[in-house]
């Protein structure tokens, strides 16, 4: 795969056009120290930066929720870093999918959501 990126007469990167961002906080009983940010870039994608994590026996997923009707999908799997870059479907309308969430989950073959939410934020921008 080939791709591109922006840079400056100076050399340094451009920052990416963000076109939504919410801060990301502990939920339910998730330690207040947890947080984040995630911001939707002008490439499709959503960049996640999260810290303080309660450790898991099992993986941490990213969702996007509809507030009006809590439908949800997932996104994709933080992993282990602080730092994720997820691709976003084509044709996702983040004015209806305006929450994000990050999840607790277990390697139980259940694609659904755990229930376990330990961040959550509103799109807006």
């Amino acid at each position: 795969m080939i791709g591109t990126a922006a840079v400056l007469r100076d050399g340094t990167p451009a920052e990416p056009t963000v076109l939504a961002s919410a801060p990301l906080a502990a939920y339910g009983s998730t330690p207040p120290t947890a947080r984040g940010d995630a911001r939707v870039l002008g490439s499709g994608e959503l960049h996640l930066h999260v810290t303080n994590l309660p450790a898991v026996p099992g993986y941490y997923e990213v969702w996007l929720i509809n507030p009006q009707n809590m439908e949800m999908f997932s996104v994709g799997v933080l992993g282990d870093g602080s730092d994720v870059l997820l691709p976003l479907p084509p044709n996702v309308d983040l004015g209806q999918y305006s929450v994000v969430d990050v999840s607790a989950e277990e390697f139980d073959n259940n694609t659904a959501h755990s229930g376990d939410s330990l961040l959550r934020g509103s799109l807006t921008g």
